[in-house]
């Protein structure tokens, strides 16, 4: 049978169960605000049976020995956290390419008196005035540097493409940067709370900050988190695996219990262009990958496709646009100029090319080397507004070469679709990027209701246990009375 101070150990579990129930509410009421912190839940059980003989031995009644807290788990909803996970990886890729395509819009500066469009407006009105009084040494100047204007605008709006670009391969390098001490850490993280875990152990402050920084990770690149779960003694133990997609199919792990790989980025020769590796966190090996989400996904994308001039699509690369409008200005130029007549050193003669290319060899004319003939940069007269040869006041091949800016499909029609592009693809990006952020903000509020502190609830959680803890306290005070009763009765 049951002792003496049986129902004294009943209270006193009863007491320190609900002791650690009101701690439990006290920690998640403090840490409301804390960022990434989950709320925390004490998990009661019945201890073990007090079993009581009987006379025949053939029956063995059970009778209860109290209360004990078996854990205080934290409240996570797996699905959210991955939801999350993803939702924020798309947003950080939006959002950062929005900002570097907007500050190709401000590069451009279309529309507006500044912009290309409105250069080359002058440049072709030029060889309309020209074409009305041929001889006139005021026209063929106007012509000749509104050429040069032109030439050196392009140049410029390619190296303003160019430092954007590199701001983003900048951007890109510290960005992995922070991803590697985020591997490292996970690493770090996945060995304490495994050590922790095998004691016996609830680290549940260690799983908040691991999940705070997987979220961390997620903003930065695209990744793939799982959970292994393996049994040490009695003892579950949780750790997390981090994998991301390799260029070439696959996967490249990143993070693997307490190992961790790197990610590295290798800028190109020449121009901001780079390539991304990451070392295997098991094998060593290192796989090229291409991200697809999160800034550094963004500076990728922008550097390696929409700055890449080789690639011809579909669809096309801005870049690429780009130098097909300057390759289509300058040939339907330099071809009308080449069939024209200039009288430049007194003798008659077919004109020159009026745009070449900067630099050793004969390379193709792009927005990075464009230039005005140097013959006509020094002699303006190198201009061929005749269409036939010794009529010095035939001005109709000028007339001809002003009419290419009114060709449907010429180089400002070229030109203002590109910049019609780059400003669909900053609504683009804006669009997708409001629509992720839309889902990140219901993502997040249904994360914060699962995982999140309640106040009310807490103090609803509070207020009964302290009631159990009154109950209890009384329960030990009555059996504290029976027992000084019953020393009092035995005593001589």
């Amino acid at each position: 049978m049951a002792g003496a101070f049986f129902g004294l150990d009943i209270a006193n579990t009863a007491l320190a169960a609900a002791q650690t129930l009101m701690d439990v509410a006290g920690q998640n009421i403090a840490n409301d605000a804390t960022p990434g912190y989950s709320r925390q839940v004490a998990d009661l059980a019945t201890t073990a049976a007090y079993a009581q003989p009987d006379m025949g031995g053939t029956y063995t009644p059970q009778l209860g020995t109290g209360v004990d807290v078996s854990s205080v788990h934290r409240v996570r909803a797996n699905y959210l956290d991955s939801l999350f996970r993803t939702t924020q990886s798309d947003v950080g890729l939006q959002s950062t390419l929005q900002n570097y395509l907007s500050t190709t819009q401000s590069v451009l500066n279309e529309p507006g008196s500044n912009g290309l469009s409105a250069t080359m407006n002058r440049f072709f009105g030029d060889f309309q005035t020209l074409s009305q009084d041929p001889q006139s040494a005021a026209a063929r100047t106007s012509v000749q540097q509104d050429g040069q204007a032109l030439a050196a605008q392009v140049q410029q709006i390619y190296q303003g493409l160019q430092n954007v670009g590199l701001q983003a391969q900048t951007q890109a390098t510290q960005d992995v940067q922070t991803a590697n001490a985020d591997l490292q850490q996970l690493a770090n993280l996945n060995t304490t709370i495994a050590q922790a875990q095998a004691l016996g152990q609830q680290p549940n402050d260690l799983l908040d900050k691991r999940d705070s920084v997987l979220d961390s990770l997620s903003s930065l690149m695209n990744i793939n988190v799982s959970t292994q779960v393996t049994t040490v003694g009695q003892n579950q133990v949780t750790q997390v695996t981090v994998t991301t997609p390799a260029s070439g199919g696959g996967a490249v792990t990143l993070v693997d219990g307490g190992q961790y790989g790197s990610l590295s980025v290798t800028p190109g020769a020449s121009g901001p262009q780079f390539t991304m590796s990451a070392q295997d966190a098991v094998s060593g090996t290192s796989s090229a990958i291409a991200p697809t989400g999160g800034s550094i996904g963004a500076a990728y994308q922008f550097v390696n496709q929409d700055l890449n001039p080789a690639s011809a699509g579909p669809p096309p690369s801005l870049m690429y646009q780009l130098n097909q409008a300057v390759s289509q200005l300058a040939s339907a130029v330099n071809a009308q100029q080449q069939a024209g007549f200039q009288n430049a050193t007194g003798t008659w003669a077919a004109g020159p090319a009026f745009f070449t290319a900067s630099g050793s060899g004969s390379p193709p004319i792009s927005a990075a080397n464009i230039q005005e003939n140097p013959l006509i940069a020094q002699n303006a007269n190198y201009v061929a507004a005749a269409s036939t040869s010794g009529a010095a006041g035939d001005g109709s091949n000028a007339t001809q070469i002003a009419d290419i800016a009114g060709q449907p499909s010429g180089p400002l029609s070229q030109y203002a679709s590109f910049v019609s592009n780059v400003g669909g693809q900053v609504d683009l990006a804006q669009n997708l990027g409001s629509t992720a952020q839309s889902l990140l903000t219901q993502v997040t509020s249904q994360r914060q209701q699962a995982a999140g502190v309640s106040i009310n609830q807490e103090m609803t959680n509070l207020v009964q246990a302290q009631a159990m803890y009154t109950a209890a306290s009384k329960v030990a005070q009555i059996m504290d009375s029976s027992l000084q009763a019953l020393i009092s009765a035995v005593q001589p």
